[in-house]
């Protein structure tokens, strides 16, 4: 299934420059820029520090080590720390409001590759627990969906899978004005809204392409929740190929018990470290998007998605493009395990080292992170600042296949 064809799909960017045709072969613009790979170096010892101390100050810089950057007078945030007449490069400072730890893979990981049902679940399956009662055998039933005017898909208030209760994955899982996450107090708050104890399984479905209800199920681990399923195939699926029961009642459920633990690093990568893998070459970068949007020929309709755009277009250097689309069958459920291995393989992604997948905001890219990380069972983090995040930082290297300009503050090859 392409991204042009998905019934329920969200609309793909339009080409705001109109070029047209194919664009000439791709040019090498993975090596770093002149003057040596010192100029691509990225300070993350500040990141990993952080990170572990349970608070995440995020050092964004392109210059030296954090220890000697902290003996150069200076060379504090937004500085070139020169010494002795020495050329150097400024390192920018950021500092984030994400508070996490490493906590591994051991409780993200379900067991998917071995039975596939500990985290993806058929309609069949679902339709079989809310026969029998989803209180009963402790399912907790979420909708997670975008509701676009276009949609040809139920808004939830006019019908939903019956039990089900709706999250909005704009506004319930992040704060105002940041575009971070909510703290694990107030993730607590909202778990607990839905009913959901510690021996829950929590359901996850919506529309377009279940994209959102990714995203929901990568950001319940990130907050250590163990149970997390997705219904495969979505809303499309339960809706519009089965022809399944829709309801309007919204369940009331009795307040739940578990807990959230704070944000587990290890399945979410910060732009340090996507700097660092462009510098060292330690994780595959899987960028998710079309191909015209990886090849710098689109960015997207500021009229549709204002908040979405960027002022650069092309892809990080070294990604590797598998779009979300070659994954996934017609009616919008996961190819089988097998080929989907047998996809990234043919692209020429190392399955057996870490991976990093990112999109234009991180949804389509937690689909698949999905893939890889609960079906597969890899060792993959997802890049939730993704292209908004990228194509509008100022000096972070872009590659941009056109030979043209590519979006406002492109280079002209």
């Amino acid at each position: 299934m392409s991204e042009q064809n998905t019934p329920t799909e969200r609309p793909e960017p339009t080409d705001d420059a109109g070029s047209t045709g194919s664009p000439p072969a791709p040019e090498e613009a993975t090596s770093p820029p002149a003057g040596g790979r010192k100029t691509w170096q990225t300070v993350v010892a500040v990141v990993a520090v952080a990170a572990l101390a349970g608070t995440a100050g995020l050092l964004i810089g392109r210059g030296g080590t954090a220890e000697a950057d902290a003996d150069t007078p200076g060379s504090g945030a937004g500085q070139a720390g020169a010494v002795d007449g020495d050329t150097v490069v400024a390192d920018t400072v950021s500092q984030s409001f994400a508070e996490g730890e490493h906590r591994g893979l051991d409780s993200v990981h379900q067991g998917g590759d071995e039975d596939i049902e500990n985290v993806l679940v058929s309609t069949d399956w679902l339709a079989e627990q809310i026969g029998s009662g989803l209180e009963e055998n402790n399912i907790v039933l979420v909708d997670v969906s975008e509701q676009l005017a276009s949609s040809e898909l139920t808004p939830y208030v006019d019908g939903h899978i019956p039990g089900a209760q709706f999250l909005d994955w704009a506004t319930s899982f992040t704060q105002d004005n940041t575009r971070e996450f909510i703290d694990a107090d107030q993730f607590t708050e909202v778990s607990q809204g839905l009913g959901l104890d510690e021996d829950s399984t929590l359901v996850l479905y919506g529309d377009n392409n279940n994209w959102f209800a990714a995203y929901a199920a990568w950001v319940f681990n990130l907050y250590g929740f163990e149970d997390v399923r997705l219904l495969d195939g979505g809303l499309h699926k339960w809706e519009q190929v089965d022809g399944r029961e829709l309801v309007q009642e919204v369940p009331q459920p009795e307040p739940g018990t578990w807990v959230a633990q704070p944000q587990n690093f290890d399945i979410r990568a910060f732009q340090p470290e996507v700097l660092d893998a462009v510098d060292t070459g330690s994780h595959t970068l899987i960028d998710i998007r079309s191909t015209e949007e990886y090849n710098g020929e689109v960015g997207v309709d500021p009229a549709i998605f204002g908040g979405e755009s960027t002022v650069i277009w092309g892809h990080i250097p070294g990604a590797i493009n598998v779009p979300w689309g070659s994954i996934v069958n017609e009616d919008g459920t996961y190819r089988s395990a097998e080929e989907i291995r047998a996809v990234y393989e043919e692209a020429g992604v190392d399955l057996d080292g870490p991976i990093i997948t990112y999109c234009r905001i991180g949804e389509r890219s937690s689909h698949t992170w999905f893939a890889l990380s609960q079906i597969l069972g890899l060792d993959v983090q997802n890049y939730d600042g993704s292209w908004t995040e990228w194509g509008n930082t100022v000096g972070v290297p872009v590659t941009n296949e056109t030979g043209d300009r590519g979006g406002v503050w492109g280079t002209s090859r």
